[in-house]
């Protein structure tokens, strides 16, 4: 069980910090279910309510990468293989999946797949496909956040060094 004030990642929603683990009074609802009450780390007026016992089940949540581990996958960036699913469907549900479950290595690899796949399509004069795009901004939001409070610093110092590195490997492309 965590605790008040800890902070965890909360499926698809990203960062959040547990404010409070309270019960709720509303009806229909058993009075000696305990919920945790949890504030998106991105958005400081959002409240968010789960069971403690669902997503301790489900998996769901997890704590926050410790600063040792948000290192050390950082170092392990350019070794990260996605490989690409050409269906769509397929690729979709993939990207679900893995942020869904917050999967930090597995965001951390389609972050690297995608940028890989945004050079190569900007290399023929086209842009990433609006699904590709929409869930590239959703790993890098997740994970950058999470770095961000791991590492104790900005999201856009995040930003900047998953952008460098991956540059450096892979080359630089101007956008369109």
């Amino acid at each position: 069980m965590y605790q008040k004030g800890d902070f965890v990642t909360y499926g698809c929603k990203g960062v959040c910090q547990i404010r409070d683990i309270t019960t709720l009074r509303m009806n229909g609802i058993p009075k000696d279910r305990l919920y945790y009450e949890m504030q998106l780390v991105r958005d400081p007026g959002s409240k968010i309510f789960t069971p403690v016992e669902h997503e301790a089940s489900k998996g769901m949540m997890r704590p926050v990468l410790s600063e040792d581990e948000a290192i050390s996958l950082l170092d392990r960036l350019l070794d990260l293989d996605e490989e690409w699913i050409r269906d769509d469907r397929e690729r979709e549900a993939h990207y679900r999946d893995v942020i869904n479950r917050s999967d930090a290595e597995g965001m951390l690899s389609i972050i690297r797949c995608l940028h890989l796949r945004r050079r190569e399509r900007l290399m023929i004069g086209r842009k990433l496909t609006a699904m590709d795009s929409k869930y590239l901004r959703m790993a890098e939001d997740n994970l950058y956040t999470e770095f961000s409070l791991a590492l104790q610093i900005p999201v856009s110092e995040v930003q900047e060094q998953v952008s460098d590195r991956l540059d450096r490997f892979f080359g630089t492309v101007k956008s369109l």
